[in-house]
Formats: structure tokens, C-alpha cells, sequence
């Protein structure tokens, strides 16, 4: 395990240290080759740095310069190895040459009035606006089996200022990284790394080379600015060089009672399902911000970060609250997190049909609706990934428009219900365990205003 202080080559070369220092060595660091012709869309803007074969991934894309949003790192420091860097100054105005979306203060696009932090006081629209991370890549041949992103974020409080951040991946909502962001709460301002590994189902996003990476809140007048200093893309990542260890208790909010089959994950880099006792280990944690996530059909999750230094050891407790099933509980699930999984409707194996079983969920789905005149649903179906792609693509439409069918002949306008399907291609945990399968079947509801990507 490399010390705090031998910084990683192939990144350092992109520092503004606050001390002089020699290069990182040049052969670490592979420039981006001239794509050969239709290989790239010139449109895309090209990797910062690209390393091939290194000591991190079989290809480690870079967007942005790792600068410490501009005021750089003492000497040596690594911001890899998961300890904090100096507080910065701000706010800060990123130069010509930094990649879109790095090194600037942003402000969510839904913020009109509110008051918030720093961030939001100090910078003004059009500067501050909200811009994606965008790159294109050459793959070069390689088989892409993984896939993971690695953020140095600075000052997200979704917590704080009532944010609600929508993480898209070419269009496509990352669940996981979504929850991550949701439960920062960074003041400082001190940078830090968060890591996410895509799921096996979420990899032909990167088939063809290209990353944009959108983080937004379109919807609440929350004034929570942000920043990134860099992205990187790990294609086929190697084993994680700077790890530590995450140990913690699930336990049931109301009583204290341990929580057995709680699914738990570290950004899906490492898993592991709750004991009888409720506890849990994950071993070989990335270094950084650890986001550990508790995840049951039973229960709403839970999420606590963690500062995890590379060697050491952080415990989390997790205290989940129980699902409910009312009306006026699924009513404040829907305004906290914009949609509500639902794992008390019941289908027939492999069919359609609506067993008995899911009719006092149903029912307090519909007495919602009555409640409230004006919200207009998307029902959407998933799948775990048994059976093949069309198939559960198929049945995911089909199960979602049975539940809408269902509202429908109880009276519930027909144009205030959207049904779609989205099959095994939007898992909210690994298909690699029962408790992740569990989880992945699901109806999901969601504010139909929030349906951006469907």
C-alpha cells in the first residue's frame, strides 16, 4: 500500500502544487493518440490524460486537471489515499483550459430564491449554471467487464438545503451515485473522492466510448452550490491500491433491534448482507469519502459517509426505517425522494397477472391519488436480470401496465398514469446475491414531471 507520500504518477503531472516539486515521470502517462478516422466523435471533448495498462484499471480516463480546484495540494499529498485536503479559498473561477463542468462553482438549475450556502451567495447565472462532464474515448480493443467513476466533490449538501440531485449517465439515471451525492453533507470547503462501480447491466452505456455525466436538481429552489475538480472513467479497474475497512450495525429505527438481510454497499465496489446480529464488514473499501449504503424490500434506506483513510478502519451504524404503506407514509416518500419502490405487489411467476396479496398497497396508492388531484404517476416496472433481456424487458411493460390498468378501473383518470418498463437495465443493487435480485424487482412510482430520461 503506497504512503501518503508517493503521490500517484500519472495524475501528478496535472497538480498546481502549493510547493515546487519534480514532474511525475512522463512515461507514466499516455497522451491521448489522434483517433483514427469515425473512431471518435469530434464533438466530444477528449480525455485531460489517458493511461493504458496502469497500475489502476486496463484504460483510466481523466476529465479535468486534479488541482484542488485550482489552488493545488501541498507536497506529495495524494488525494487518493482518503485524507483530507486543506481547506480552500472560494469562490473560484476556472481558467480556459479546464474541462466543462470542473473547477467551478455550480448551483442547482431548480434554485430561483432560496438561501443556501457560500457558494450560491457569492456566484450569479450564467457563471454558476450546472454543466455536464462530458468526454470520448478510444476503447482500443478492450473488453469492457467493469466500469467504475471516481468524483473529487467539494460542498454537496443536499441534506442541508433540501437538494435532491438527478445523476444521469448518458440519459440514464446511476441510482446508486444518486443516493451517494444525496447523503453529503461536505462543508469546508474540503474536497474529497467518492467512487462508484457501475453494475454489470449499466455497462453498455460505455460501449461506445463516450461519457456525460449530468448532476443537476431541476426541480427545488435550493440554493446548494457545488463543485468537481476531477472525473476519472476506469475501465476494467485492478484492484483498489488505496483501501481501507467499513464496519458497522443495521438496526431497525423505531426499536434498536438488529436487521438481518440488509444488503449494504460501499458505492457497489464492495457488498456484503447484514448477519443475524445486524452487523456487517466490507474489506478492500476505495479510500475517500466512503458512502455505505443499507438497502432492504422492508425498509426505506439508509445512507452514512464515512472518512476512510487508506489502512485504517471507520464503523457506520445504519438505522433503516420500516416501509410504510399508507397513504399519507407513500405520500412522504414521494416529496422526500421524487419516487417510492414498492415491493408489496405481487405478480404471478414470469406473468402479469396481479396476485391478491398486492391489493392494500394498491389501495393506498390509489387513496393517494385521490388525495391529491393533481400528481400525475409514471408506474414503472423492473426486473432482476434471470431470464433474457427481452423477456423481462417485455414483462417489466406489461406488469407496470396491469398496476395502471388496475387504478384505472378504480376510478383514477387514465391521463394522470404513464406505465413503462425497464426490464433488468436500471438495478438498484448487484443481481449477484438474493438480497440484490430482491431488490431489483420492484415497482417504482415517481412524479411524472420527473420523468426526464424515460
Amino acid at each position: 500500500m503506497a504512503s501518503v507520500a508517493l503521490a500517484s504518477a500519472w495524475w501528478l503531472g496535472a497538480c498546481t502544487p502549493a510547493a515546487p516539486e519534480a514532474p511525475a515521470a512522463p512515461a507514466a502517462v499516455v497522451a491521448p493518440p489522434a483517433p483514427a478516422a469515425n473512431s471518435l466523435d469530434a464533438a466530444w471533448p477528449a480525455p485531460d490524460k489517458v493511461e493504458r495498462d496502469g497500475p489502476d484499471a486496463a484504460l483510466a480516463v481523466q476529465v479535468g486537471d486534479i488541482d484542488n480546484f485550482g489552488f493545488g495540494f501541498p507536497e506529495g499529498f495524494d488525494p487518493f489515499t482518503g485524507k483530507s485536503t486543506p481547506v480552500h479559498p472560494f469562490p473560484f473561477t476556472p481558467s480556459a483550459q479546464d474541462a466543462a463542468g470542473t473547477d467551478r462553482i455550480m448551483v442547482v438549475s431548480g434554485h430561483r430564491q432560496a438561501t443556501g450556502d457560500g457558494y450560491t451567495a457569492d456566484t450569479a447565472r450564467p457563471d454558476n449554471a450546472p454543466r455536464p462532464l462530458r468526454v470520448a474515448f478510444p476503447l482500443d480493443g478492450i473488453a469492457l467487464e467493469r466500469a467504475a467513476l471516481q468524483l473529487f466533490v467539494d460542498d454537496f449538501q443536499a441534506r442541508v438545503w433540501g437538494a435532491r440531485y438527478r445523476v444521469r449517465l448518458n440519459g440514464t439515471e446511476l441510482p446508486m451515485l444518486e443516493t451517494m451525492l444525496n447523503a453529503l453533507d461536505q462543508t469546508g470547503p474540503i474536497g474529497k473522492l467518492v467512487t462508484v462501480e457501475l453494475l454489470p447491466e449499466q455497462l453498455p452505456l460505455l460501449r461506445d466510448g463516450k461519457v456525460e455525466l449530468s448532476i443537476d436538481d431541476p426541480e427545488h429552489d435550493a440554493a446548494d452550490g457545488h463543485a468537481i475538480d476531477f472525473m476519472r472513467v476506469l475501465v476494467n479497474p485492478k484492484p483498489w491500491r488505496h483501501v481501507g475497512i467499513v464496519r458497522g450495525v443495521a438496526v431497525d429505527q423505531a426499536s434498536g433491534a438488529p436487521l438481518a438481510g440488509v444488503l449494504v454497499s460501499a458505492g457497489n465496489t464492495r457488498q456484503a448482507t447484514t448477519s443475524d446480529d445486524g452487523s456487517f464488514v466490507l474489506e478492500g473499501v476505495p479510500a475517500g469519502l466512503a458512502v455505505v449504503v443499507g438497502s432492504h424490500p422492508d425498509y426505506e434506506g439508509d445512507t452514512e459517509a464515512a472518512d476512510l483513510v487508506a489502512g485504517e478502519a471507520v464503523e457506520v451504524r445504519l438505522e433503516l426505517v420500516p416501509t410504510g404503506k399508507t397513504r399519507d407514509s407513500l405520500a412522504a416518500q414521494l416529496d422526500k425522494q421524487g419516487k417510492v419502490d414498492l415491493y408489496g405487489i405481487y405478480f404471478d411467476t414470469d406473468k402479469d397477472r396481479l396476485k391478491d396479496e398486492s391489493g392494500p398497497v394498491l389501495e393506498q396508492v390509489q387513496a393517494l391519488l385521490e388525495a391529491r388531484p393533481g400528481l400525475r404517476l409514471v408506474v414503472a416496472g423492473h426486473t432482476d436480470a434471470e431470464g433474457a433481456d427481452a423477456h423481462n424487458l417485455d414483462l417489466s411493460n406489461r406488469r407496470a401496465a396491469a398496476v395502471v390498468a388496475w387504478l384505472v378501473a378504480r376510478g383514477i383518470a387514465a391521463d394522470r398514469l404513464q406505465s413503462e418498463g425497464h426490464g433488468e437495465g436500471r438495478p438498484v443493487a448487484g443481481n449477484d446475491s438474493a438480497a440484490g435480485r430482491a431488490l431489483n424487482r420492484r415497482v417504482e412510482l415517481r412524479e411524472a414531471a420527473a420523468s426526464a430520461d424515460g
